[in-house]
């Protein structure tokens, strides 16, 4: 069964580029492609509202730094975590393809809550990518090996949290404030102080913006 590539990525000079080796290369063929939140939205929805549409035969390359204004706030920087969402519901397997490749971009992008099957830096020789493409089209995971030692350190670190620092964690972003994750976990700023001095000391870093970029969130 051949096997279709979803590309999304929002410059379409790098679509066009990788999408040539891919066609030259492999047996892979891009078939669908996105270069904005609305049209990988579309993507995906085809494949919801079109039950005959086999989800099976496709593998989704996505670029995380999809910029959207698709949140209440109106900014999102990194929409291209919830188009790997999006198509791993459908069953769709993704590979997070982006220069951002440090080992908290790794981590939270292959965790249970994005679901990304494979990651590789746009830093890359295009081969590191097909290898990701029949890696992942084999119902493995893929991770480019010169990234593995920042995702271990990560994964060193995230596995010290307890279950209620994680929270914590998770509900932190650039944008929100100790009292909107107060409010959000039912729990005191106090508390939420607190919890975010523990995390800051065992991730190594001295504010909230560190503690984002080390953990892939900024």
């Amino acid at each position: 069964m051949q096997k279709n590539i979803i590309f999304c990525d929002d410059h379409s000079l790098l679509r066009n580029g990788i999408k040539n080796y891919i066609h030259s290369y492999s047996n892979f063929k891009v078939t669908l492609e996105g270069g904005t939140w609305d049209e990988c939205k579309k993507i995906a929805e085809s494949f919801s509202h079109n039950k005959n549409k086999e989800t099976s035969s496709y593998i989704a390359i996505v670029d995380i730094s999809f910029k959207a204004e698709y949140t209440t706030n109106g900014h999102e920087e990194y929409c291209g975590f919830e188009i790997i969402k999006m198509f791993s519901a459908l069953g769709i397997p993704c590979i997070a393809y982006s220069s951002h490749d440090s080992g908290g971009f790794i981590e939270h992008a292959t965790s249970a809550a994005v679901g990304a099957k494979g990651f590789v830096s746009k830093n890359a020789d295009e081969k590191i990518l097909l290898n990701a493409l029949e890696a992942v089209s084999a119902g493995k995971t893929y991770i480019q090996a010169e990234l593995v030692t920042g995702l271990l350190e990560v994964r060193d670190i995230t596995q010290t949290f307890t279950k209620k620092e994680k929270l914590v964690a998770e509900s932190l972003t650039i944008y929100n404030t100790n009292a909107d994750v107060a409010a959000t976990l039912g729990i005191s700023e106090k508390t939420v102080v607190n919890y975010l001095t523990i995390l800051y000391d065992k991730a190594g870093v001295k504010n909230k913006i560190e503690f984002l970029e080390k953990m892939g969130r900024l």
